[in-house]
């Protein structure tokens, strides 16, 4: 038994959590996001609450809270600090992690927004149902991980929707399906211009000479978190794999020796042309990418 954060309180999660009516489970309209706690420090945790404001906004049309406050304590009602969505999203978070007995190691932290409660399909929603869950997750892997480009269920070039991490992941998952079928662990996915758009769960980037390049936003590339602190050149020492060659440990600390780091579109013959493909999300950092190559799907 588990303790999840839900519209306001934190509740065990063996009770029946999810309205019949909540247009997240009937439409599948929501946004979601998923971030990684490594001994109870949020890795670039102000990066995903923008986010979720972002695509909650972007997405169901509702700007849900501001930024958050400087961290301190909730309102106290029977002994017990209350947090309200919004008014502390980080302390939450702490919290959930000290209630779930995940203060040491890794912890995968999903935050899921809808749209709430609706009478009927796709009408307008007015409230939104938020629940925060924490649990314990792996040790990110460092070992390359086996790919296919999968043709047949392609993004939308220029759609914003696809920037965003809805709730309906459809093809990511039929193309997950279908890598595996194709003997590969992982999917990579082309957009409607026939671009490589990310993979499946992740974003994707190549290296060519020394430049580590990745698809503009514009191709129908979610705006992965991790993506975008590695055009920064700022991402956390906690995700920097030393198997990265612009990444070396100094004084017992991973230091970033970074090139050029750019976007631009890249063309299934670039993509098998590259030095090395890495694919990245908040899980993984970067991550090297072996591409089965010459597949007709």
């Amino acid at each position: 038994m588990n303790m999840i954060f839900l519209n306001g309180e934190f509740v065990e999660d063996n009770a029946p959590l999810i309205s019949h009516r909540d247009c997240g489970f009937t439409t599948g309209i929501g946004i979601f996001d998923s971030m990684l706690a490594k001994d109870g420090n949020l890795i670039h945790g102000q990066e995903h609450y923008e986010r979720i404001v972002h695509d909650t906004k972007t997405v169901i049309g509702i700007t849900p809270l501001p930024n958050p406050p400087p961290l301190k304590g909730g309102k106290k009602e029977n002994g017990e600090t209350i947090f309200r969505w919004g008014d502390n999203f980080h302390e939450i978070i702490q919290n959930l992690i000290k209630k779930n007995n995940v203060e040491k190691g890794y912890a995968r932290i999903r935050t899921t927004v809808t749209g709430g409660e609706v009478n009927a399909p796709l009408a307008k929603t007015e409230n939104l149902s938020v629940l925060i869950d924490v649990a314990p997750c792996s040790v990110p892997p460092e070992t390359p991980v086996t790919c296919v480009i999968i043709t047949d269920l392609p993004r939308i070039a220029g759609c914003v929707l696809e920037n965003c991490k809805r709730l309906d992941y459809t093809r990511s998952y039929a193309a997950r399906r279908k890598a595996e079928s194709l003997g590969a662990q992982e999917a990579i996915l082309i957009n409607t211009d026939g671009n490589i758009a990310c993979g499946a769960t992740s974003n994707i980037f190549i290296e060519e000479n020394g430049t580590l390049i990745t698809p503009p936003l514009t191709d129908g590339v979610l705006a992965g978190i991790t993506r975008q602190k590695i055009l920064e050149k700022n991402l956390s020492p906690l995700l920097s794999p030393p198997r990265f060659e612009g990444v070396r440990k100094e004084s017992g600390k991973t230091a970033c020796k970074w090139g050029d780091v750019r976007e631009d579109s890249i063309s299934t013959e670039r993509l098998r042309a590259a030095n090395k493909i890495y694919l990245t999300n908040s899980f993984i950092g970067l991550r090297e990418v072996n591409l089965i190559s010459d597949i007709k799907n």
